[in-house]
């Protein structure tokens, strides 16, 4: 049976919000009778407050967490996770009803607890990126999936987590993985959690730069991922733009992601680019990837956050972290070819510019490379210029 998704109006503390809480819903994306639902979640938790006497600015995320508790008591089978509340206490929040630090209650977790102080050191004391950021909090909170009680660690369960991740990840990330385990380490032994510097025990891991070759896609893969595309929905507009820059213009999935409406300059042909370090750069909007962004915004919808790529289901926010790269794996699988990620396609504009006749200072300045002999890799892909290096073989006749 389809519940009414008509408006929902109620008592208690959370009364004077429900008309505007059920536009603050709708706007970010919610069906009316997904509004409607959570409405009446906003009406439960009205009268879970009233019942105790409590008024809204009492309310806390332990508060939230016991509200929820009770929902799991009374056999409940729909939001049954503090999760369910983010959307009604950060339209809350935004209100000045209460603080901003219930905006998104978690688990009182103490190792949850701990990842995000982390966090909050790597950001305001050391000044990293969110892409960076959230690779260490993804690795952080493997490290402590396994090792939860950071008190008692020992230099064998440091050099025990390196080995065995180390046989499910490639040379390249297990790097990452030290990198972040001692980064995580120091922070442990500066804050006094930790007695020792054990940094000393993340082994070394073994490995060259330059030593591989870079895996472009020949065109028409390119294309296959394309046309994958179904172009008469709004996730299938929004996939084919983001392709379309991954493609042509050679961007990071970290820079489609982060990509701003405001760095769209219509007037001038030029789209803004957040590079790696907060180096923002320019680039020229060819033509295609314009009518791509217009087909995309026409459906997009008129959420109040800036962030140019969103999310197709509600709430419409900004993409996640690792969003960009599922999109591409994505469009691979549809396109029938072995799996594709988002660096693949950084690699083919780099190899079609030198199949072109480009420098290696050229692709450098495209691909906006800081340091050269990060595009010097791509030398080794240029035949052409590589077989006049080349010295004729022993015996052979000229």
């Amino acid at each position: 049976m389809v519940q009414d998704a008509s408006p929902v109006s109620f008592t208690g503390p959370l009364g004077p919000y429900a008309d505007g809480l059920r536009l603050h819903l709708l706007e970010l994306g919610y069906t009316p009778l997904s509004a409607a639902q959570l409405l009446r979640l906003t009406r439960q938790l009205s009268r879970w407050l009233d019942r105790r006497s409590l008024c809204l600015s009492a309310l806390t995320s332990t508060l939230a967490a016991r509200f929820i508790r009770a929902r799991r008591r009374a056999r409940r089978t729909q939001f049954v996770s503090t999760r369910s509340l983010r959307p009604i206490l950060a339209f809350l929040s935004t209100k000045g009803a209460i603080s901003s630090a219930v905006e998104a209650p978690i688990r009182q977790d103490p190792a949850d607890a701990l990842v995000g102080r982390y966090l909050a050191h790597l950001e305001q004391e050391r000044g990293l990126g969110s892409p960076t950021i959230a690779s260490h909090e993804h690795f952080t909170k493997r490290f402590l999936d396994r090792h939860p009680d950071v008190d008692s660690l020992a230099a064998a369960d440091v050099t025990g987590f390196v080995l065995q991740e180390s046989k499910q990840y490639s040379v390249g990330s297990t790097k990452v993985i030290t990198t972040v385990l001692r980064s995580f380490l120091r922070y442990l032994y500066l804050s006094g959690r930790a007695e020792v510097d054990l940094r000393g025990a993340v082994p070394a891991v073994a490995g060259w730069r330059l030593t591989g070759l870079p895996k472009a896609l020949v065109a028409e893969d390119v294309d296959q991922l394309l046309s994958s595309c179904d172009r008469r929905t709004a996730m299938g507009k929004r996939d084919f733009a983001i392709l379309l820059l991954l493609a042509r213009l050679g961007l990071r999935a970290c820079e489609v992601r982060t990509l701003l409406l405001d760095d769209i300059r219509w007037s001038d042909g030029v789209i803004v680019i957040r590079g790696k370090g907060s180096v923002i750069s320019e680039l020229p909007l060819p033509e295609d990837i314009g009518q791509a962004l217009v087909a995309y915004l026409r459906v997009r919808g008129r959420p109040s956050t800036r962030s140019l790529f969103l999310r197709v289901r509600a709430p419409l926010r900004g993409l996640g972290a690792s969003t960009v790269t599922q999109i591409v794996f994505r469009a691979s699988k549809r396109a029938d070819l072995a799996p594709v990620f988002a660096h693949r396609l950084r690699h083919t504009v780099a190899t079609e510019m030198l199949r072109q006749g480009g420098s290696l200072t050229e692709i450098a300045h495209a691909l906006r490379h800081r340091a050269t002999d990060t595009t010097a890799i791509y030398a080794k892909v240029d035949t052409t210029r590589l077989r006049t290096l080349a010295r004729p073989w022993p015996g052979r006749s000229s």
